[in-house]
């Protein structure tokens, strides 16, 4: 057996024995405690009963209650990635409106990427269609720990993925087309309401009532958005696709968040003005040549949204071997000049509360979820390994029982 598959085994007879929510009870203490709900702890404890945190503190004890000690480590909550198409079979569809689509359908729990997500303190996960087609479907969040997909899941339905750069035609037909199926779907819902919409007759003719039931669902899910119930997942390439994003989230009463790549950074004003919640992709520079001196100059999207007060989240690329680690995308922002809390409230609670979770994951506080990452040492030094993972307080991950690690160095990462 290779050592992948070796790894997935055991991730996978782990997951099976976790289920969807197996809480546990731990106590890890002497750690330093990066809380991000306050002020961090030089030396304290967390405390976890059935799954949730009780109890933040110098002096807290459980008597009985499995005990982690932490330490000259450093503890703090899961990281939370608030976009990726990692785990997915294939992210991308090749018709251009696919609203129905679900990345239910095509993530493999088996995935080697569930399996690094763990290593590198990915404990949050939301996964969204990628974004080359004009709606692409449903995401889903879900913990990189679990047997199915249905036994990782946190949140069945967090919005809906559309993205305003074209990848065929013009950026005219694009946004057309984008608008036509809302149109589409807000008459569908006008002839609801007045009793008018009634199901398709099947006409005998099996490719017409095969096409008939495909525009029915392609309404049902674009009416989800119009009456607010999925929020629209924007990606925006460039300046004019955020102009083009917030125009249609004015014009259907859409619920938004942007997805803003380096090229968006002409439009951080209107971004701050909207005040949608904000994503930024991997990659935050964009070099360009000034056309008055011809020299290339370069823009930072996270520092220009930052110096005008816009919080964001920051994802990963997993090709790119930095920036498929989130600390490390967050030691980047502390280079670019923001502050370090700032920084890791990229990876922990402004993601937690763009995906909707801001009161269960991010920060480790009474009443959130048990999910915290046991470092070596500080996070953010370049130096640091998750020595252990925990979810709903149980230990998920163990770099000392790492056989991947143990067959690159030996007896494990020193």
């Amino acid at each position: 057996m290779s050592l992948r598959s070796l790894v997935l085994v055991v991730l996978i007879i782990g997951g099976a024995a976790l289920g969807p929510v197996a809480a546990q009870n731990l106590l890890v203490t002497n750690a330093r405690v990066i809380t991000m709900a306050g002020d961090d702890l030089p030396q304290g404890n967390v405390l976890i009963k059935d799954g949730k945190v009780v109890a933040v503190g110098v002096d807290v004890s459980a008597p009985g209650v499995p005990t982690l000690d932490a330490k000259g480590k450093v503890v703090m909550p899961g990281f939370v990635l608030a976009d990726t198409q990692g785990g997915l079979s294939r992210p991308n569809e090749m018709m251009p409106i696919t609203p129905y689509v679900s990345v239910l359908d095509a993530i493999d729990a088996g995935k080697p990427f569930f399996e690094d997500s763990l290593r590198d303190g990915h404990l949050t996960l939301c996964i969204m269609p990628g974004d080359r087609a004009a709606i692409a479907g449903v995401g889903r969040v879900v913990r990189p720990w679990g047997l199915t997909v249905e036994s990782m899941t946190i949140d069945k339905d967090p919005g809906m993925r559309m993205s305003m750069a074209p990848t065929a035609g013009n950026r005219a037909a694009w946004i057309a087309r984008i608008r036509a199926s809302f149109e589409d779907a807000r008459r569908h819902l006008e002839k609801k309401k007045r009793g008018e919409q009634k199901p398709g007759e099947k006409t005998g003719t099996l490719t017409l009532d095969l096409k008939a039931m495909g525009v029915e669902k392609r309404r049902v899910a674009m009416s989800r958005m119009l009456e607010g119930e999925l929020q629209a997942w924007v990606n925006c390439a460039t300046a004019g696709d955020v102009v083009q994003a917030l125009r249609l989230a004015k014009e259907f009463g859409l619920k938004m968040k942007l997805v803003l790549g380096p090229g968006t950074w002409r439009a951080a004003d209107l971004v701050k003005k909207s005040g949608l919640p904000v994503i930024l992709k991997a990659s935050v520079i964009l070099r360009e040549t000034d056309p008055d001196s011809g020299k290339e100059v370069e823009r930072n999207l996270a520092k220009i949204l930052h110096d005008k007060g816009v919080k964001f989240a920051i994802t990963t690329d997993t090709t790119t071997f930095g920036r498929r680690y989130l600390w490390y995308q967050a030691a980047c922002l502390v280079r670019y000049g923001l502050p370090r809390q700032d920084a890791l409230a990229a990876i922990t609670t402004t993601p937690a509360k763009i995906i909707g979770l801001g009161d269960r994951k991010g920060s480790l506080a009474k009443d959130k979820d048990g999910d915290l990452l046991v470092f070596t040492s500080d996070p953010l030094s370049g130096r640091a390994w998750v020595d252990q993972a925990v979810i709903g307080g149980r230990i998920v991950y163990e770099r000392k029982n790492d056989p991947r690690l143990a067959e690159i160095f030996g007896n494990g990462a020193k």
